[in-house]
């Protein structure tokens, strides 16, 4: 019995191609929930991909667990948005990792071979004029929330698939196959969502947080206020009812508040003006069934829409 399990084991390893046997999976770290979802469609059965943030926390306020230093000290590759958008952790728990492969810089987040930067070849929005920390939590490379904008998930995968290809040269060639596979998906997704947010553009509408500019360049609604008085500084009576007076002269019909925000200040001020009020995620895994980025991004356009009635 032992030399026939043996000759069964003999025949499935002689049946295995050497690349298979001499395959090495990489071990990816991802920001986002759905840059973790990206990184898995491109990378395919190379990478093993784990996450940091969740869905529903706010970028700004993740939560740093010690697991998170273990796994970036023994990653081949981290995967982030970039812009600054993760300086609240990233850099820190690089530091701590003190992986040679990578390392923390207050400027670009991440430094090294193994840093896979998804904002490489971005149009920019939204660069500050002034740095000063009176303006609130300003983003002094631009505004770096342009995983909202659907169109943006060309410009991640691609930019996922050149960061693997140039860490793994061994397997480029299979990391943009994988990625011309996940691109055949998301782009006819992209021409049904160009049609089906047309009757947003024009849209005037308030957010809470001045992270929605690459949701307003897709879909052509023009955001013209924030429920906050300045990024991450809470509305002050006085901003509230100047916004109402705004809302209310230019006929704003539209809030949109990012699922983590809190409802309260949202919903008084849809009383106050007969608004309707759009909740979106800005991550994926945010809002129910969203744990993809086509998914993530599909519920967002048909939140939007569901609040001027114009869903399906």
């Amino acid at each position: 019995m032992d030399k026939i399990k043996r000759l069964f084991v003999a025949f499935c390893l002689s049946a295995l191609s050497p690349a298979v046997l001499n395959a090495k999976t990489l071990k990816v770290i991802a920001t986002t929930p759905e840059l973790v979802d990206i990184t898995k469609r491109v990378g395919g059965d190379l990478v093993t991909v784990s996450g940091i943030a969740r869905g529903s926390e706010d970028i700004h306020q993740v939560v740093m667990r010690p697991l998170f230093v273990t796994k970036l000290n023994q990653a081949d590759a981290v995967v982030y948005l970039g812009l600054t958008l993760e300086h609240t952790f990233l850099p820190a728990l690089l530091s701590v990792a003190a992986n040679p492969k990578m390392r923390a810089d207050a400027g670009a987040t991440c430094l090294g071979e193994a840093c896979i930067d998804c904002s490489q070849g971005l149009s920019v929005l939204e660069k500050p004029d002034s740095l000063s920390r009176a303006e609130g939590e300003i983003h002094p490379q631009g505004n770096p929330h342009y995983n909202l904008d659907p169109e943006d998930g060309v410009l991640i995968a691609r930019n996922v698939a050149a960061g693997l290809s140039r860490i793994d040269t061994t397997h480029a060639a299979d990391y943009q196959k994988n990625l011309a596979l996940y691109l055949a998906e998301l782009v006819p997704k992209l021409g049904e969502w160009r049609k089906a947010v047309a009757p947003l553009k024009g849209v005037k509408a308030v957010s809470y947080h001045k992270d929605v500019v690459y949701l307003g360049r897709f879909t052509g609604i023009d955001f013209v206020e924030t429920v906050e008085l300045k990024p991450a500084v809470a509305a002050t009576p006085t901003h509230l009812e100047k916004l109402v007076k705004l809302m209310k002269e230019q006929n704003i019909k539209l809030i949109v508040r990012e699922q983590h925000f809190e409802a309260k200040t949202c919903e008084w001020l849809a009383a106050q003006t007969g608004a309707k009020v759009a909740v979106i995620g800005a991550m994926a895994n945010a809002l129910p069934e969203t744990q993809t980025f086509i998914q993530f991004s599909e519920k967002n356009l048909k939140n939007l829409l569901g609040a001027v009635g114009k869903a399906d």
